[in-house]
Order: C-alpha cells, then structure tokens, then sequence
C-alpha cells in the first residue's frame, strides 16, 4: 500500500509541474493566418488543388500542429519528405492522405503494410513496393531538367514499359520539381515545361490516367504569369513557404513568431566587451539583457553584433557573439526587468527581426532560418 501510495503522490506531482511549467521559449503559430494562406492560394485558380507542404518540421513550424491545424480542410494530401514525418502525423491521428516524397530506405518498407502514397523513381523500390506495399499509389517523379531526384524523361517510356510489365502497382501521379518559377521568359522554367509536356505525352501513350499531375511550388503559384502555364498542364500545385506567409504576395500572412524571456540585466561600463572574443566593445556605459536562446534553439550565429530582436516596441540589437544557449542585447534606456518577453522573430514582415529581414541580414534565404528553429522549442498554437 506504501508503494502504491507513493506512486500516486508522484504522478499527481508530474501532472501538477506539467500543468504549472513555464517554458523559456516557444514558437507560437497563428492559426487564422494559416488558414487565411490555405484559403487564398486555393483561391488563386479553382482548378488546381492545393497540397501543403509540411516537411521539415512544417518549415519550423512544427509538422503537427500544422497538420493539425490544416486537417479539418481535408487538401488532396499532405507532402513530407521522409517515412518519420508519415509516422509523426499517423500518431498524430491526422485523417489527410500523406505523400513522402522524399527517398525511403526500401528495407523499412519491408516490415509492415503502411497507408501512405511515395514518390517512385527506381526499380528497386518499386520492386519492394510491390510486394511489401501491394496496392500503394505512387507518384511517378520525373526530372525535367532540375537533375536531382527523378527518373529522366528520356528513359521514362522504358521506366514505365518495366513497371507495367513487372510490377502491379497503382500510380496515382505525375509529378516533377521547377528549379525556377521566374516567369515564361526564364529557359530554365522553358525547358523544364516543355519537358513536363513530355511526360505528359508518354503517359498519354502508355494509357495512363493519374488523379494527380503535379510540378508547381510556391513560386509557380504566387507568379500570376507562371501559375496561367502550370494551371494548363497540372491539376495541383505544392506549396511551401507560401503557405507559411513568406512570399512577396501581400495578401500572405507570416504565421510564426520566437519568444523569449530576459534572464539577467547587467550594467557595463564603456570599454567592457561581452561574449565570446569581445566582439562587441561597449562605446558608453551600457544595459545588457542576457536571453536564454541561442544558436541551438534557432538564433543564427551570424545575427551576432547585427541582428535585432523586440522588446514591448522597441528594437533592441544583438550585441556580442550569439552563443549556443544565450544571445546578449542592448536594452539601454529601456525600463525592462528580469521575466520580459522578447519577440526574437517577429510575424510581421516590415520588423527588424521578421523571418525574412532576418534571411536578409544573415545573407540566407527564409527557409534556412525556418527550418533551424529547434524541435525542442514548445509550440503553441494561437
């Protein structure tokens, strides 16, 4: 009877710290705004379909909560890269079919029948679907001109002349990736187009009939001029960034933003460096607020001595080396206390300290902001 007693003392205990825990950092996510995005891209053209992109950790943003949050509108699919992503949102209980598109080691498609679609490029995973994954969809991914992933179109009529005759597997689409969505004038977006058309042609040959025809992103969608061409050779576009609100379409909103607490105010006196190789010499007597948050948590190194964050609505810089687990700022006459937050990455693009100034700053495209922010950080859906 102890032990049992002293088991239900500790599991009221881990409920109540579960319940009263403070994280020092989180990521929240806007629902309305990702909803807005779903909605408008969708409104773009009433012919193409929208399926969201969520791999990476939903671009930061977490797979989950996004998925969760995208689920009730029940797109064609969801896109992620990888077979632990499909799991995370099967856990998940997300209803939405998943596409992986990513590269999947066929040994772990030989342990149990799984309900996702997959991108199929090569024979030996076909061969592995086929007999471990009977009736699956696949997408058949075609390299128009990207030269990454993809099977060339130049051997795509004998790909499929294989598949036909060796394997029973369902294919459910057509699918391709631009390398660039600049407009129609672009021969890199010509050819990969004219290219496409061709794909198209061979499966026209070979009486093949998908649901689902698909090369366009972000970019192909948001372009008025390359978003006419993909709307007459595809029936589905994938968004990405877009739906995350980075794009240069106004009508878009951002749907992140890093918070942050003060851990410590310091005084230093003119001349003090702060940080790792004294980077930073203070000019003058000077306010430092010690943050929690570093490059580990998704603070780029190279904000260091250049980057902003927000304190109640002042920008206040990054001073000093940002450091694994701590990033020091410059909150000089401003009446903070230890326990404020700080907005690291703000959700409106005319900030400072926005996903995509910040890009700007470090010299890195969005993305590589995005997908840096730590799994680890709690996110909250607002």
């Amino acid at each position: 009877m102890k032990l049992s007693g002293k088991f239900f003392l500790m599991l009221n205990l881990i409920k109540l710290l579960r319940k009263d825990y403070q994280t020092l950092n989180r990521i929240e996510v806007s629902k309305q705004n990702l909803l807005s995005n779903y909605k408008y891209l969708s409104s773009l053209n009433q012919k193409v379909k929208i399926a969201p992109v969520i791999k990476s950790d939903g671009y930061g943003h977490g797979i989950v909560e996004v998925a969760k949050i995208l689920d009730p509108l029940r797109p064609p699919f969801f896109c992620v890269d990888s077979l632990y992503e499909a799991y995370e949102l099967l856990k998940a209980t997300i209803k939405t079919p998943i596409l992986i598109m990513g590269y999947t080691d066929p040994e772990n498609l030989k342990v149990k029948k799984l309900p996702f679609s997959f991108a199929l490029y090569d024979l030996d995973t076909a061969e592995v679907l086929n007999k471990y994954q009977s009736n699956c969809k696949v997408h058949i991914f075609v390299d128009t001109g990207m030269c990454r992933e993809g099977v060339p179109v130049n051997e795509l009529s004998k790909f499929l002349e294989q598949i036909r005759i060796l394997f029973e597997i369902k294919i459910e689409g057509l699918m391709s990736h631009l390398a660039s969505s600049n407009g129609k004038i672009d021969p890199l977006f010509q050819n990969q187009i004219k290219n496409f058309k061709k794909a198209l042609q061979i499966f026209k040959e070979y009486k093949i009939k998908t649901k689902w025809v698909h090369i366009g992103a972000s970019g192909a969608i948001i372009n008025p001029e390359t978003r006419k061409i993909i709307s007459q050779i595809s029936n589905l576009t994938r968004p990405g960034l877009a739906l995350y609100g980075l794009d240069d379409d106004l009508k878009l909103k951002p749907c992140l933003k890093l918070i942050t607490h003060i851990a410590q105010i310091k005084k230093i006196k003119k001349g003090e460096s702060v940080g790792y190789n004294g980077t930073y010499k203070a000019k003058k007597d000077t306010l430092i607020g010690v943050l929690p948050i570093g490059y580990n948590d998704g603070v780029d190194r190279e904000l260091s001595n250049k980057g902003f964050v927000r304190l109640f609505d002042q920008f206040c810089p990054i001073v000093g080396r940002v450091s694994m687990n701590i990033t020091t700022i410059d909150i000089s006459g401003i009446n903070a206390k230890m326990g404020d937050e700080v907005m690291v990455y703000s959700d409106n693009l005319k900030d400072k300290n926005s996903i995509e100034n910040t890009a700007k700053i470090c010299k890195k495209i969005p993305y590589e902001i995005l997908v840096n922010l730590a799994e680890s950080t709690k996110r909250i859906v607002i």
